[in-house]
Protein backbone atom coordinates (compact mmCIF):
# COMPACT_ATOMS: atom_id res chain seq x y z
CA UNK A 1 0.00 0.00 0.00
CA UNK A 2 1.12 3.64 -0.90
CA UNK A 3 0.44 6.92 0.50
CA UNK A 4 -1.12 9.93 -1.73
CA UNK A 5 2.19 11.56 -1.69
CA UNK A 6 4.34 8.70 -2.88
CA UNK A 7 1.45 8.46 -5.82
CA UNK A 8 1.84 12.08 -6.79
CA UNK A 9 5.12 11.38 -7.39
CA UNK A 10 5.28 8.04 -9.54
CA UNK A 11 2.30 9.95 -11.83
CA UNK A 12 3.93 13.25 -12.17
CA UNK A 13 7.47 11.18 -13.40
CA UNK A 14 5.72 9.14 -15.57
CA UNK A 15 3.56 11.57 -17.49
CA UNK A 16 7.04 14.28 -17.81
CA UNK A 17 8.74 10.92 -18.95
CA UNK A 18 6.09 10.82 -21.54
CA UNK A 19 6.25 14.01 -22.51
CA UNK A 20 3.39 15.63 -20.96
CA UNK A 21 3.40 19.36 -20.81
CA UNK A 22 1.44 20.09 -18.10
CA UNK A 23 1.94 16.93 -16.02
CA UNK A 24 1.64 18.26 -12.83
CA UNK A 25 -2.00 20.11 -13.57
CA UNK A 26 -2.95 16.62 -15.54
CA UNK A 27 -1.50 14.49 -12.73
CA UNK A 28 -3.66 16.23 -9.64
CA UNK A 29 -6.49 15.94 -12.22
CA UNK A 30 -6.27 12.70 -12.86
CA UNK A 31 -5.88 11.91 -9.36
CA UNK A 32 -8.57 14.09 -7.80
CA UNK A 33 -10.96 12.03 -10.69
CA UNK A 34 -9.79 8.45 -9.42
CA UNK A 35 -9.59 9.29 -5.38
CA UNK A 36 -12.80 11.10 -5.56
CA UNK A 37 -10.54 14.11 -3.48
CA UNK A 38 -11.14 17.95 -4.59
CA UNK A 39 -8.27 19.54 -6.01
CA UNK A 40 -7.04 21.25 -3.18
CA UNK A 41 -6.89 18.07 -1.06
CA UNK A 42 -4.87 16.10 -3.00
CA UNK A 43 -2.12 19.19 -3.49
CA UNK A 44 -2.02 19.68 0.43
CA UNK A 45 -2.03 15.99 1.46
CA UNK A 46 0.43 13.45 1.42
CA UNK A 47 -0.57 10.88 3.98
CA UNK A 48 -4.09 9.42 2.80
CA UNK A 49 -3.27 5.56 2.09
CA UNK A 50 -3.82 4.65 -1.44
CA UNK A 51 -5.59 0.66 -1.89
CA UNK A 52 -4.25 -1.35 -4.25
CA UNK A 53 -7.23 -0.99 -6.25
CA UNK A 54 -6.92 2.18 -6.39
CA UNK A 55 -3.01 2.16 -7.38
CA UNK A 56 -4.06 -0.11 -10.13
CA UNK A 57 -6.30 2.68 -11.54
CA UNK A 58 -4.28 5.28 -11.24
CA UNK A 59 -1.42 3.30 -13.17
CA UNK A 60 -4.20 2.43 -15.92
CA UNK A 61 -5.39 5.08 -16.50
CA UNK A 62 -2.01 6.99 -16.31
CA UNK A 63 -1.12 4.91 -19.33
CA UNK A 64 -3.84 5.49 -21.19
CA UNK A 65 -3.11 9.13 -20.73
CA UNK A 66 0.85 8.57 -22.44
CA UNK A 67 -0.86 6.63 -25.00
CA UNK A 68 -2.30 10.23 -26.39
CA UNK A 69 -5.83 9.78 -24.81
CA UNK A 70 -7.01 13.01 -24.24
CA UNK A 71 -7.46 14.14 -20.61
CA UNK A 72 -10.69 15.50 -20.67
CA UNK A 73 -12.27 12.22 -21.95
CA UNK A 74 -10.24 10.40 -19.09
CA UNK A 75 -11.62 12.88 -15.99
CA UNK A 76 -15.33 13.12 -18.09
CA UNK A 77 -15.04 17.18 -17.85
CA UNK A 78 -13.82 19.52 -19.30
CA UNK A 79 -13.21 23.61 -18.19
CA UNK A 80 -14.85 25.77 -20.28
CA UNK A 81 -16.44 29.25 -19.46
CA UNK A 82 -15.00 28.97 -16.03
CA UNK A 83 -17.54 26.19 -15.73
CA UNK A 84 -17.45 22.49 -15.68
CA UNK A 85 -18.74 20.67 -18.47
CA UNK A 86 -19.39 16.66 -18.93
CA UNK A 87 -17.65 15.09 -21.85
CA UNK A 88 -16.41 11.85 -23.03
CA UNK A 89 -15.68 10.00 -26.72
CA UNK A 90 -18.69 10.65 -28.51
CA UNK A 91 -18.09 14.72 -28.42
CA UNK A 92 -15.09 16.99 -29.55
CA UNK A 93 -13.51 17.74 -26.75
CA UNK A 94 -14.35 22.10 -26.44
CA UNK A 95 -11.12 24.37 -27.14
CA UNK A 96 -10.27 27.34 -26.30
CA UNK A 97 -11.08 28.94 -29.91
CA UNK A 98 -14.49 28.30 -29.41
CA UNK A 99 -14.69 30.40 -26.46
CA UNK A 100 -13.44 33.41 -28.78
CA UNK A 101 -16.38 32.69 -31.26
CA UNK A 102 -19.00 32.58 -28.72
CA UNK A 103 -17.40 35.71 -27.41
CA UNK A 104 -17.09 37.29 -30.57
CA UNK A 105 -20.86 36.54 -31.13
CA UNK A 106 -21.82 37.56 -28.31
CA UNK A 107 -19.95 41.34 -29.01
CA UNK A 108 -22.05 41.53 -31.97
CA UNK A 109 -25.37 41.00 -30.91
CA UNK A 110 -25.79 41.81 -26.69
CA UNK A 111 -26.82 45.00 -27.45
CA UNK A 112 -29.68 44.52 -29.47
CA UNK A 113 -33.22 42.80 -28.17
CA UNK A 114 -33.01 39.32 -27.72
CA UNK A 115 -36.37 38.68 -25.77
CA UNK A 116 -38.25 35.89 -27.96
CA UNK A 117 -35.43 36.17 -30.90
CA UNK A 118 -34.44 32.15 -32.52
CA UNK A 119 -30.84 31.61 -32.73
CA UNK A 120 -29.57 28.19 -33.27
CA UNK A 121 -26.50 26.77 -33.24
CA UNK A 122 -25.50 24.02 -35.66
CA UNK A 123 -23.41 20.96 -34.29
CA UNK A 124 -24.57 20.81 -30.67
CA UNK A 125 -21.44 18.83 -29.59
CA UNK A 126 -21.37 19.01 -25.75
CA UNK A 127 -23.69 21.57 -25.55
CA UNK A 128 -21.51 24.48 -24.59
CA UNK A 129 -22.40 27.31 -27.09
CA UNK A 130 -26.30 26.72 -26.71
CA UNK A 131 -25.96 26.29 -22.84
CA UNK A 132 -23.58 29.73 -22.45
CA UNK A 133 -25.79 31.49 -25.07
CA UNK A 134 -29.03 30.60 -22.93
CA UNK A 135 -27.54 31.68 -19.50
CA UNK A 136 -26.35 34.92 -21.31
CA UNK A 137 -29.64 36.09 -23.05
CA UNK A 138 -32.72 34.02 -20.56
CA UNK A 139 -34.94 35.36 -22.97
CA UNK A 140 -34.04 34.32 -26.31
CA UNK A 141 -35.28 30.93 -27.56
CA UNK A 142 -32.22 28.53 -28.07
CA UNK A 143 -31.61 26.05 -30.35
CA UNK A 144 -29.37 23.28 -31.17
CA UNK A 145 -28.99 20.64 -33.77
CA UNK A 146 -26.65 17.78 -34.21
CA UNK A 147 -26.89 14.51 -36.12
CA UNK A 148 -25.54 12.48 -33.45
CA UNK A 149 -27.93 10.66 -30.66
CA UNK A 150 -25.23 10.21 -28.40
CA UNK A 151 -24.11 13.91 -28.78
CA UNK A 152 -27.41 14.97 -28.13
CA UNK A 153 -28.04 12.67 -25.16
CA UNK A 154 -24.76 14.68 -23.71
CA UNK A 155 -25.70 18.22 -24.33
CA UNK A 156 -29.14 17.33 -22.73
CA UNK A 157 -26.94 16.19 -19.57
CA UNK A 158 -25.17 19.39 -19.59
CA UNK A 159 -28.40 21.20 -20.19
CA UNK A 160 -30.10 19.92 -17.18
CA UNK A 161 -26.96 20.13 -14.56
CA UNK A 162 -26.83 23.82 -15.68
CA UNK A 163 -30.71 24.15 -15.22
CA UNK A 164 -31.05 25.89 -18.86
CA UNK A 165 -34.03 24.98 -21.46
CA UNK A 166 -32.76 24.79 -24.65
CA UNK A 167 -34.92 23.13 -28.05
CA UNK A 168 -32.71 19.84 -29.01
CA UNK A 169 -33.10 19.02 -32.75
CA UNK A 170 -31.53 15.34 -33.87
CA UNK A 171 -30.98 16.05 -37.58
CA UNK A 172 -28.68 17.50 -40.19
CA UNK A 173 -29.16 20.60 -40.92
CA UNK A 174 -29.43 20.18 -44.70
CA UNK A 175 -32.72 17.67 -43.66
CA UNK A 176 -33.89 19.83 -40.67
CA UNK A 177 -37.44 21.84 -41.55
CA UNK A 178 -36.36 24.73 -38.95
CA UNK A 179 -36.96 28.04 -39.71
CA UNK A 180 -37.52 31.73 -39.00
CA UNK A 181 -33.82 31.89 -36.66
CA UNK A 182 -32.40 35.16 -36.29
CA UNK A 183 -28.79 34.27 -35.62
CA UNK A 184 -27.02 31.08 -36.63
CA UNK A 185 -23.73 30.20 -34.80
CA UNK A 186 -21.55 26.96 -35.14
CA UNK A 187 -18.21 25.39 -34.98
CA UNK A 188 -19.04 22.60 -37.30
CA UNK A 189 -16.58 20.12 -38.68
CA UNK A 190 -14.51 22.05 -40.92
CA UNK A 191 -11.13 20.03 -41.48
CA UNK A 192 -10.36 18.59 -44.79
CA UNK A 193 -10.73 14.98 -45.22
CA UNK A 194 -7.12 14.94 -46.01
CA UNK A 195 -5.80 16.59 -43.33
CA UNK A 196 -7.40 14.14 -40.61
CA UNK A 197 -4.44 12.24 -40.60
CA UNK A 198 -1.91 14.81 -39.95
CA UNK A 199 -3.46 15.46 -36.72
CA UNK A 200 -1.77 15.44 -33.19
CA UNK A 201 -2.27 12.03 -31.87
CA UNK A 202 -4.90 13.28 -29.23
CA UNK A 203 -7.19 14.40 -31.80
CA UNK A 204 -7.17 11.07 -33.18
CA UNK A 205 -9.40 9.73 -30.43
CA UNK A 206 -12.12 12.45 -31.34
CA UNK A 207 -15.18 11.63 -33.30
CA UNK A 208 -14.16 11.58 -36.57
CA UNK A 209 -18.27 13.02 -37.04
CA UNK A 210 -17.09 16.62 -35.55
CA UNK A 211 -13.82 16.86 -37.39
CA UNK A 212 -14.30 16.19 -41.18
CA UNK A 213 -15.95 18.49 -43.24
CA UNK A 214 -15.57 16.48 -46.54
CA UNK A 215 -12.86 16.82 -49.35
CA UNK A 216 -12.83 20.67 -49.52
CA UNK A 217 -13.35 21.27 -45.39
CA UNK A 218 -16.92 23.21 -46.82
CA UNK A 219 -19.39 20.16 -46.61
CA UNK A 220 -21.18 20.90 -43.51
CA UNK A 221 -20.76 25.01 -43.96
CA UNK A 222 -22.21 24.55 -47.82
CA UNK A 223 -25.10 22.47 -46.07
CA UNK A 224 -25.67 25.36 -43.09
CA UNK A 225 -26.23 27.84 -46.43
CA UNK A 226 -28.40 26.13 -48.50
CA UNK A 227 -30.48 25.55 -45.48
CA UNK A 228 -30.66 29.21 -44.67
CA UNK A 229 -31.23 30.14 -47.89
CA UNK A 230 -34.15 27.43 -48.66
CA UNK A 231 -35.69 26.67 -45.39
CA UNK A 232 -35.17 29.79 -43.37
CA UNK A 233 -35.00 32.04 -46.04
CA UNK A 234 -31.89 34.14 -45.64
CA UNK A 235 -33.95 35.00 -42.08
CA UNK A 236 -30.75 35.17 -40.28
CA UNK A 237 -29.24 38.46 -39.86
CA UNK A 238 -26.06 37.25 -38.13
CA UNK A 239 -24.37 33.95 -39.13
CA UNK A 240 -21.20 33.38 -37.26
CA UNK A 241 -19.06 30.69 -38.08
CA UNK A 242 -15.64 29.05 -36.43
CA UNK A 243 -13.57 27.71 -39.86
CA UNK A 244 -9.50 26.87 -40.17
CA UNK A 245 -7.44 28.85 -41.83
CA UNK A 246 -6.67 26.29 -44.59
CA UNK A 247 -10.17 27.10 -45.96
CA UNK A 248 -10.25 31.19 -45.84
CA UNK A 249 -10.51 31.57 -49.47
CA UNK A 250 -12.84 28.82 -50.15
CA UNK A 251 -14.97 29.99 -47.54
CA UNK A 252 -15.19 33.34 -48.29
CA UNK A 253 -15.97 32.32 -52.17
CA UNK A 254 -18.49 30.54 -50.92
CA UNK A 255 -20.06 33.39 -48.40
CA UNK A 256 -20.18 35.54 -51.07
CA UNK A 257 -21.88 32.88 -53.51
CA UNK A 258 -24.87 32.65 -51.05
CA UNK A 259 -24.67 36.25 -49.55
CA UNK A 260 -24.03 38.95 -52.29
CA UNK A 261 -25.77 41.91 -50.34
CA UNK A 262 -24.29 40.92 -46.56
CA UNK A 263 -21.49 42.05 -45.00
CA UNK A 264 -18.69 39.37 -45.05
CA UNK A 265 -15.37 39.30 -42.68
CA UNK A 266 -12.95 37.13 -41.44
CA UNK A 267 -12.01 37.27 -37.76
CA UNK A 268 -8.54 35.96 -36.45
CA UNK A 269 -8.13 34.23 -33.22
CA UNK A 270 -5.57 35.29 -30.40
CA UNK A 271 -2.83 33.31 -32.49
CA UNK A 272 -3.22 35.31 -35.25
CA UNK A 273 -5.03 32.68 -37.52
CA UNK A 274 -8.26 32.73 -39.63
CA UNK A 275 -10.96 31.60 -37.05
CA UNK A 276 -14.35 33.11 -37.53
CA UNK A 277 -16.37 33.82 -41.03
CA UNK A 278 -18.98 36.22 -39.65
CA UNK A 279 -21.65 37.38 -42.42
CA UNK A 280 -23.84 39.95 -41.05
CA UNK A 281 -26.59 42.91 -42.23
Amino acid sequence: MINLGEAKKVTFKTLLENNIKDYQFEGLSLLSKILELDTKTVITENNIEISLEQKNLIQKITKKRIEGMPLAYLTKEKLFFNERFYVDKNVLIPRHETEELIDYFFSLIEKENLKNKRILDIGTGSGIIPIICKKKFPKANIFTLDKSNNAIKIAKKNANEKEVEINFIHSEIIKSNINEIDYVISNPPYIKTEMLSKLSNEVIFEPKLALDGGKDGLSIIRDIFLWEKNTNKNNAKKIIIEIDENITLEVMQLAKYFYPKMSIEIIKDLAKKDRIIAITE
